[in-house]
């Protein structure tokens, strides 16, 4: 992979991102704790985020699919830098509130809604199918790498020099990756042939939907991208709160928390890296389900701060599996043309998903424990996992008898 011009500058421009994306999380977490002091708050500022998300994703996938994916990434990380200036220019020359931080989120996510449709599309341009699964799981590594340094700079930054200039680190970070993606390679590149007066969008768009419909996998693969893409969301609502109300500790405790995700994440992104074969057996999907439930019922139970970090990073490691399988099954399985809309359908519904939970637990951690939401979340990841694996057992065993059964007609 490294041999890849175009997926070393992809990489990089991945990278820095991911820095600056580790230490937004902590800051903006923090800042919404110290504005608020309202689980509540933290539970509609990211619940935000996924309202341009659910709206535009799938829009966002058919542009992915009409134009050069380069250029678009590149914009949606310009609009992205211009977003996030908002809150330290308000601060700087006005009074922040807790609104503008809506406002922020809301203009981030719409940057964010056209990036991700077009990123998933440029992979697949600058990386060959069989290559895939080990270029998601490398570039997973190093994002992580990223994460961790950001979370770990985050917490001290934080605590030096305010989150507000942390917030602003994280926009300077967008133009960084902008520049990395602009040299991944030169030229105009059409996602697929066709004029602009022969695009007709609603009717690719439909076009979109109906492959979608016709291929039953990739229905049933949305679906599992849901678990891990929806739970790591409510994992980031609830661990700034278990970290200020159930720990008693502070900016940088969560910090060290939340690096140990981006640890786990790292290291079994690496061991997927060097070898990812297993990750191509349908057959272990029950298991990769049953493993990210487990890290939930640790974390629920952690007393101290080590604990908890260690729960966290099997979290972050089982989730890194469950990213990886899910969402390469997604990008492989429809055709090169498409994967801007498949991916942008998935991501509308995930953030769908992930709206109606964090608004709904942000309100319920008010008065609930956030031990008893993350053992819940444990025990309804164990179900999933037995439902498919049945689901599974019989379909085999449904394929087996009609196997038999169109033989003895042959005979």
């Amino acid at each position: 992979m490294f041999k890849n011009r175009a997926y070393i500058f992809y990489l990089l421009g991945s990278v820095i991102s991911a820095i600056g994306n580790g230490m937004q999380f902590i800051a903006i977490t923090w800042l919404i704790l110290e504005l608020t002091q309202s689980p509540t708050q933290v539970g509609i500022t990211l619940a935000i985020s996924f309202i341009p998300l659910m709206c535009l994703a799938s829009f966002g996938g058919l542009i992915a699919d009409q134009y050069d994916r380069r250029y678009l990434m590149i914009l949606s990380n310009v609009f992205r830098f211009l977003a996030i200036c908002i809150v330290p220019l308000v601060y700087w020359f006005s009074e922040l509130n807790i609104f503008v931080i809506y406002i922020m989120q809301l203009f981030n996510a719409i940057g964010t809604s056209f990036f991700i449709p077009a990123n998933a599309g440029f992979v697949r341009e600058i990386v060959d199918d069989k290559n895939m699964y080990r270029a998601n799981a490398l570039t997973q590594v190093w994002i992580q790498v990223g994460k961790l340094s950001g979370a770990g700079l985050g917490g001290v930054f934080v605590a030096l020099f305010g989150s507000i200039n942390v917030v602003l680190i994280n926009a300077l970070t967008f133009l960084v990756a902008a520049f990395f993606i602009f040299y991944c390679r030169r030229g105009y590149t059409p996602p697929r042939v066709g004029n602009f007066k022969q695009r007709k969008f609603w009717g690719d768009l439909n076009a979109g939907f109906t492959l979608l419909i016709k291929q039953k996998s990739l229905l049933f693969y949305v679906f599992l991208s849901l678990l891990p893409a929806v739970f790591v969301h409510i994992y980031n609502l609830a661990v700034g709160v278990f970290v200020k109300q159930e720990l008693n500790e502070g900016a940088n405790a969560l910090g060290f928390i939340d690096g140990g995700y981006a640890l786990g994440a790292m290291v079994l992104g690496f061991l997927i890296s060097r070898r990812s074969d297993w990750l191509k057996s349908k057959q272990l999907i029950p298991l990769v389900i049953l493993v990210m439930a487990v890290p939930f019922i640790l974390f629920g139970f952690s007393q101290t701060v080590p604990f908890a970090t260690i729960s966290v990073f099997l979290m972050g490691a089982a989730f890194q599996i469950g990213f990886t399988m899910f969402n390469t099954l997604i990008q492989i399985t429809p055709p090169k043309a498409f994967v801007g809309r498949v991916t942008g359908f998935a991501k509308s519904v995930q953030s769908l998903c992930a709206f109606v939970s964090l608004l709904f637990l942000g309100a319920w951690l008010e008065t609930h424990s956030v031990r008893v939401l993350l053992v819940s979340i444990f025990v309804l990841l164990i179900f999933t996992s037995l439902l498919i694996y049945i689901t599974f057992m019989f379909s085999k065993k449904q394929y087996k008898t009609n196997e038999v059964l169109e033989k003895a007609n042959e005979t």
